[in-house]
């Protein structure tokens, strides 16, 4: 008697990059309620972008929320004082009181560790 293959498991979605930066960009956008951070704007809700204080490159800081900041597309890339256009961007941010020098010291720290973060990890951290 020749039986019938039982069901192929289900497969588990894979966990790409893609995902885990879509995830990110939500987590930052929502952690900023929604409303460009750059020092004076009042845009809210519509068009908004999670931008990378340091890299994305920077393999600890990659989906790291303390590493984002909510931005519109004004001033992330359009103006100029856009966050790719001023390379004054960072200390703009901080001089003017959108993050602290504490937070910035921080993530400085982070930055010059070497880790290797396992996905699955960050995937948690960014869906809860």
């Amino acid at each position: 008697m020749i039986r019938p293959d039982p069901k192929p498991k289900k497969q588990r979605a894979a966990i790409t990059d893609k995902k885990l930066i879509a995830s990110w960009r939500k987590a930052v956008i929502e952690r900023a309620g929604n409303k460009c951070e750059y020092p004076g704007c009042t845009v809210k809700a519509t068009q908004l972008h999670a931008h990378h204080f340091y890299t994305r490159r920077i393999v600890p800081l990659r989906y790291d929320l303390e590493n984002g900041i909510a931005l519109c597309a004004y001033h992330h890339t359009m103006g100029p004082f856009a966050a790719h256009k001023d390379p004054d961007f960072k200390d703009i941010i901080i001089e003017r009181g959108a993050r602290s020098e504490a937070w910035h010291q921080k993530l400085i720290q982070k930055k010059q560790k070497i880790v290797k973060t396992p996905r699955p990890l960050s995937w948690n951290v960014l869906k809860s």
